[in-house]
């Protein structure tokens, strides 16, 4: 029995080597989409957060890396897709396919597919234009913080662009916007957005008067205190917009292929 207790255990140091190994794969391939994703994130920008070697900028390889991503359902590397297609960078530019791709992000809960399909639905640019579903995929935006989306609103509010000019809800969302650029700067670039919210505050709150901008702080409030209780579970979870947006992509390319 002393003779084969070696054997024994290099035995079971290789099976659990195959299980490690095994481990490993399983790992590896449950990570695939991201590490596809940061391989074509690298190649877009010309460097792996921030290391440059190996990864000089090329559209082709970043197209590469980014459509096996998303194909594996990769929100983010979805809209980097649609970003690429839509410039036509590395690939025939495809408005259609742009529009497809961020419609599948924006599906999956990624703000900035859905401000951009928003922009897009509103301007009527790549999609057929669309004001009542710019205005959820926007709002869609804005409850995960965006503040870039919260100033879209308010600029729509404020100018009448595709909803009746409201100055108090204008307000509502500048107020929105800032507050979102001060207490989450590093969540979608929102400090980028920080002075033109205030600006865009401040002027319209001087046009309109003390009593009209505290209409729309008041406003502003109350739609913090309804986000809190939507995320609580206690609110209504809008997906119309995502599911109108879905159905009028593929109603587009169905009236292309006709």
């Amino acid at each position: 029995m002393m003779v084969n207790a070696p054997r024994c255990a290099w035995r079971l140091m290789g099976g659990v080597g195959v299980l490690l190994l095994c481990g490993a794969i399983a790992a590896g391939v449950a990570r695939w989409p991201d590490i596809a994703f940061e391989l074509g994130y690298a190649f877009e920008n010309g460097h792996f957060h921030g290391w440059t070697p190996g990864f000089s900028r090329d559209d082709r390889k970043a197209f590469h890396w980014l459509s096996r991503a998303a194909q594996a359902n990769h929100p983010r590397a979805q809209y980097r897709l649609g970003i690429l297609v839509s410039h036509g960078w590395g690939v025939p530019r495809d408005s259609d396919q742009a529009a497809a791709w961020f419609s599948r992000s924006a599906r999956n809960g990624y703000a900035p597919a859905r401000y951009h399909l928003g922009w897009m639905h509103h301007k009527g640019e790549g999609v057929a234009r669309d004001d009542d579903l710019a205005g959820r995929l926007l709002e869609q935006a804005a409850s995960q913080g965006m503040a870039a989306a919260h100033l879209a609103l308010g600029r729509f509010r404020e100018h009448g662009e595709g909803v009746p000019a409201n100055p108090v809800e204008a307000l509502k969302w500048y107020t929105l916007a800032e507050y979102f650029a001060a207490s989450r700067p590093d969540l979608f670039d929102n400090a980028a957005f920080a002075q033109r919210a205030h600006v865009a505050h401040v002027a319209l709150a001087v046009r309109m008067g003390p009593g009209s901008d505290e209409q729309g702080r008041a406003r502003a409030r109350t739609w913090r205190s309804n986000l809190r209780l939507k995320r609580s579970g206690q609110g209504p979870d809008d997906k119309q917009g995502l599911s109108k947006a879905g159905n009028r992509i593929r109603s587009d390319h169905a009236g292309n292929a006709a």
